[in-house]
């Protein structure tokens, strides 16, 4: 019996990341001056399992960065590995630049529609920020 719903929940984790539109909102830290707050948006598709597209919003204390993205994906039993790279345009008090956006990221399924995700993602430009985020991305 443990075997059968080893096997399941194996089946249903693996297939998560089909085709389809998504939205996440995580929260974390800037980690490039000091631990300042951040929060981030995205809304994305993904064109099937193992690459998508993505437009986002991060925001924090005095900066605002709109992005927007290729996703690649690696896909496994029970979490997915994925990495983005795009362009970004940086806006904060003391100046406005666009600049690249790269990271990578961990995403566990909990339930089909639901995941939870970590990555860590920088963007450089004018100056050079790194985020550590943490958060819950839905799938419709």
């Amino acid at each position: 019996m443990k075997n059968k719903i080893f096997l399941v929940l194996m089946v249903l984790c693996g297939a998560s990341y089909a085709e389809g539109v998504y939205v996440d909102g995580n929260v974390g830290v800037t980690t490039t001056q000091s631990m300042t707050a951040a929060y981030n948006l995205n809304a994305g598709y993904m064109f099937g399992n193992y690459i998508g597209a993505e437009g986002g919003y991060t925001g924090g204390s005095g900066f605002n960065i709109w992005d927007a993205a290729v996703k690649g994906v690696v896909p496994f039993p029970l979490l997915d590995i994925y990495g983005k790279f795009g362009l970004a345009y940086q806006d904060s008090f003391s100046s406005s630049n666009m600049g690249v956006l790269y990271g990578a990221g961990v995403s566990f399924p909990i339930l089909p529609h639901l995941r939870l995700n970590i990555e860590d993602y920088a963007v450089s430009g004018g100056v050079t920020q790194n985020f550590l985020m943490g958060g819950v991305q839905f799938k419709f």
